[in-house]
């Protein structure tokens, strides 16, 4: 998670970009770009009154006084001006008719009337907020678990109260009229684990998980900037939760996640504040390294004081990029990145609150673009690196071209012209971005489709029972093994909808047991087995004679 305001495994067989040429300082240029679709965007009719509102919130931003304004209201100045979304907005595009969920560790009982006051002075209307509490026990606990308690000013309930905060703003900045879905997800709902699953716990991608499977938002956001290296029980942990972010693809929801506040270092999780104890070695955030969701790195934009948008920005210093440890590179960043790895960030927004405001600004660009679909955008990372990322300025990527996130204590990664390390494609052009996104997805067709890839892979993961013998003969049993489950976590082993045992995954996320139909009394014939654990149920069929 990225807290500037309180402090302030799967490679994914994803369709190849076509292959970029190697430029001779080494450096891989953008690809060929496939042609946009034909086929007509959906007329938008604007709303009367939302065009007077947001076009008086315009004129008063436009009028603002000279100097920098405060953090929260800069939010506002960035994303209505200096991404260009006003002149969505007088168009009628405005976020109406969509929803946006921010996922969290915590709940803030203050979010309505702290959204009010920044609203107020914008001249913005307040959003629709609604939260839920899809884990655990459908609730908040009464009291903040002491796991995150101990955890001190970072990962702390009172910490993700500000990252509420930041985030609604932050959606609200693009798309005023969206409705914003906050999804709490506190931790140790079934058990207590390690620092890294207090700060970003699994918790969080079963409430993706609801999100995707009751179609309840039109993109997602999620503040973490988590390392990949910091759970202690390694890849196993990180992978397990994959299903998380494949649902989410799989029902065609796009997912954006910041990339950390750290540069290419992380906090670790049981750091007393941000940044405040780091990594000894580069290192990603976890959930921005799936290839299935959009990393969100963070820019400083170059708007004048009054608003107006100067150039396309430089890279905030302190903003997550670097390669991960874990996942394969993607097919459609083939080409594009030259190491084998998953490389973040995809994108940049403006962090001058953090990488944790980068990505839900992002995620009101892509409400935008859903209400211009008339629904969801899904994945998005092959349409940005085939289409919109190779067409630039064009389609409403603008290139970065300075700054690093290089400091005095460590050295970073430089941007530079083209896709780079430091800032991915660079930053967008709303105004430009949205119809060139919606024409971009549109063309995707069939299985090969990211959504449907996503849920071909997520399909897999759910078969992956292995039976010694699928025909088991009277007096015999078969050796039943499963893996990709939560290390340590509990995994409930029904048979024809009936609980006959629970098991628990091993330091691997792996269970076995032996299966003897005789001792569980199962009469002849065929039987259906389930294990259901908190992020995926995976099954089999087998038979008894």
């Amino acid at each position: 998670m990225v807290f500037l305001l309180a402090a302030g495994a799967l490679v994914a067989s994803c369709t190849a970009a076509p292959q970029a040429r190697v430029a001779a300082t080494g450096r891989a240029t953008a690809p060929a770009a496939s042609p946009p679709s034909s086929t007509p965007l959906p007329r938008i009719v604007p709303d009367p009154e939302h065009v007077r509102v947001l076009s008086a919130a315009l004129k008063r931003l436009a009028n603002s006084s000279s100097g920098r304004p405060p953090v929260k209201n800069a939010i506002k100045l960035s994303g209505v001006v200096g991404y260009d979304a006003g002149k969505l907005w007088t168009s009628g595009i405005d976020g109406s008719g969509t929803t946006v969920a921010v996922i969290e560790g915590w709940d803030d009982p203050s979010l309505a009337q702290v959204t009010h006051a920044v609203d107020n002075a914008v001249g913005l209307p307040d959003p629709v907020i609604q939260t839920i509490y899809p884990t655990g026990q459908g609730r908040l606990p009464a009291q903040c678990p002491a796991a995150m308690v101990a955890l001190g000013s970072y990962g702390s309930c009172s910490a993700w109260a500000g990252e509420a905060e930041l985030d609604v703003i932050s959606v609200h900045a693009i798309a005023p009229y969206a409705k914003i879905l906050v999804v709490v997800a506190p931790p140790d709902s079934e058990r207590e684990d390690d620092a890294a699953s207090q700060v970003a716990p699994p918790e969080m991608m079963q409430a993706l998980e609801y999100v995707a499977e009751h179609h309840l938002a039109d993109a997602v956001s999620i503040s973490d900037g988590t390392g990949e290296l910091t759970y202690s029980h390694g890849t196993a942990e990180v992978t397990a939760q994959d299903p998380g972010e494949l649902a989410a693809a799989a029902a065609g929801i796009p997912v954006t996640v910041a990339t950390g506040d750290c540069g290419v270092l992380q906090a670790l999780p049981d750091s007393s504040r941000q940044c405040g104890d780091l990594s000894r070695a580069p290192e990603t955030a976890t959930w921005d390294d799936s290839p299935w969701v959009t990393a969100v790195g963070g820019s400083v934009p170059d708007v004048s004081a009054a608003g107006v948008r100067l150039g396309p920005g430089a890279v905030w210093p302190n903003e997550g990029a670097g390669s991960s440890a874990i996942y394969g590179r993607p097919a459609y960043q083939d080409g594009v990145v030259p190491g084998a790895k998953r490389q973040v960030p995809d994108i940049t927004m403006d962090a001058m609150a953090g990488t944790s405001q980068a990505a839900p600004l992002f995620a009101g660009v892509l409400a935008l673009a859903a209400q211009v679909n008339g629904g969801p955008v899904g994945p998005i990372n092959d349409a940005l690196y085939s289409v919109l990322g190779p067409h630039g300025a064009g389609d409403g990527v603008t290139d970065i071209v300075t700054g690093s996130n290089s400091t005095t204590e460590r050295t970073g990664l430089p941007a530079h012209p083209g896709f780079d390390e430091a800032t991915g494609w660079g930053t967008v052009d709303a105004a430009a971005l949205v119809p060139a996104l919606v024409t971009a997805v549109r063309a995707q067709r069939g299985a090969d489709a990211p959504s449907a890839r996503a849920a071909a892979a997520l399909t897999a993961l759910e078969h992956g029972v292995h039976l010694a013998s699928a025909d088991i003969a009277a007096g015999t049993t078969s050796q039943l093994s499963a893996s990709g489950f939560l290390p340590e976590h509990p995994v409930d082993l029904r048979i024809d909808g009936h609980t006959v045992a629970t098991l628990t995954a091993d330091a691997k996320g792996n269970v076995a047991y032996g299966l003897d139909p005789a001792a569980l009394k199962l009469p002849a014939g065929s039987h259906t087995l389930s294990l259901r654990s908190m992020l995926i149920t995976e099954q089999a069929t087998f038979s008894s004679r």
